[in-house]
């Protein structure tokens, strides 16, 4: 898939997994995020991500679907960097695109990936 299509994908959707390292272990945890111009923004309450974050680390953040009856889906993967949004961008962004959460979070931190790649497939039976 090309870039556009990918990033059309990337704004149809809201739940992604987003994959790191911690203490030099792989991590995969899901989160609720959205697209803002060339970055991801999430919000999450979970240490190891905003340690993460603090130290600029390489992330990647995969997103899917599939259908099981026609063995068809797509795949879409960012790789970017995270950082922790500061409070003046994290006001604006609140004000202009709403955050999705699955749950109550009383204290979440604001993050962002870049979408620094960007590439997915189509998957299919070839036959």
């Amino acid at each position: 898939m090309d870039e556009s299509e990918c990033r059309l994908l990337l704004e149809q959707t809201t739940l992604g997994r987003l994959g790191f390292a911690s203490q030099s272990l792989p991590v995969v945890l899901p989160v609720n995020y959205v697209v803002d111009g060339d970055r991801l923004l999430f919000a999450t309450e979970a240490s190891s991500i905003v340690a993460a974050a603090i130290t600029g680390s390489v992330a990647c953040l995969e997103i899917d679907d599939h259908d099981g009856l026609s063995h068809s889906g797509w795949s879409v993967l960012v790789t970017g960097q995270l950082r922790e949004v500061d409070e003046d961008d994290a006001l604006d962004v609140e004000r202009r695109r709403p955050l999705p959460m699955w749950r109550e979070m009383p204290a979440p931190h604001l993050l962002e990936l870049s979408m620094d790649m960007i590439s997915g497939r189509r998957l299919a039976i070839v036959g």
